[in-house]
């Protein structure tokens, strides 16, 4: 029996006629590995252009423009057109963090909603600047880092779980951290690809970096003794990481329990 069995169980996300991908995400093979093969997680890392329900699902911090005056109510096919020249900007900003910064774009009623992972008025006034001033544009998006704390309750010490990073430090100007996560309990260990790096901000609270996008989650089973190779984005044109000690946040969960539990690991970018 493989050591390691995947589970995959993509979610529907939003309405599939307005999805428009800018950067296609990486796919894991549908095979499953080999005895003793160590496979590895697959996250969006870059910006897939992905729609909204509806208004709802805007975050708190959602900016409409206010030094316009919009004389007329958009009609369906001029928000449609707006759609359209704004992912044909993005697509154009070649090795732009705007472009990585940009994750969302949706025509909803009255307004076309952009979804950055930083959503403050640096970025805004780079995409005006940029892709388009239309007053027809929301902006959406935190627009400011959210303290860990309100996302990890508390970190869990567990028996024959280990989670490290695979190197004893990284460059601040790495894509990418690698880290292994090693099942040597004697239960089974199931958990999906979502995960969380931590920095420590100046008033020494940590806090989450931003991840530009969605997950695209699968069910993943970690069976004794099996091993598991996760690829964290650290997305440094985006957050101009600066050298110092970062954390990976990983959610689990024991096979037939309830309740998930959260590991962490500190790694070093210098």
């Amino acid at each position: 029996m493989n050591n390691v069995i995947l589970n995959k169980c993509l979610h529907n996300i939003g309405i599939i006629i307005l999805l428009i991908c800018i950067v296609g995400c990486n796919r894991r093979s549908e095979n499953h590995p080999s005895k003793d093969e160590t496979i590895t997680e697959t996250t969006i890392t870059d910006n897939s252009v992905v729609p909204f329900d509806s208004a709802s699902d805007l975050e708190d911090d959602t900016v409409i423009r206010a030094d316009t005056i919009i004389d007329h109510k958009p009609s369906s096919k001029e928000l449609e057109e707006l759609q359209n020249l704004i992912s044909d900007g993005l697509s154009r900003l070649k090795n732009n963090p705007l472009q990585q910064n940009v994750w969302g774009v949706a025509v909803l009623a009255d307004a076309v909603v952009v979804s950055m992972a930083i959503n403050t008025p640096y970025w805004r006034n780079e995409f005006r600047q940029y892709v388009s001033n239309s007053p027809y544009i929301i902006f959406d998006g935190p627009s400011k880092p959210q303290p860990i704390s309100e996302l990890v309750d508390s970190v869990s010490n567990l028996p024959g779980i280990k989670l490290y990073p695979d190197s004893a430090h990284f460059s601040a100007n790495s894509a990418f951290a690698t880290f292994t996560l090693v099942n040597d309990s004697d239960k089974n260990m199931d958990f999906g690809v979502k995960y969380i790096i931590g920095f420590k901000g100046e008033d020494g609270m940590w806090y989450k970096l931003p991840h530009p996008g969605i997950w695209l989650d699968m069910g993943i089973t970690l069976t004794p003794t099996g091993k598991y190779a996760i690829k964290a984005a650290l997305n440094p044109k985006l957050n101009n990481n600066i050298p110092g000690i970062y954390r990976l946040y990983k959610q689990i969960r024991f096979e037939g329990e309830k309740n998930e539990v959260w590991l962490m690991t500190e790694f070093i970018l210098k």
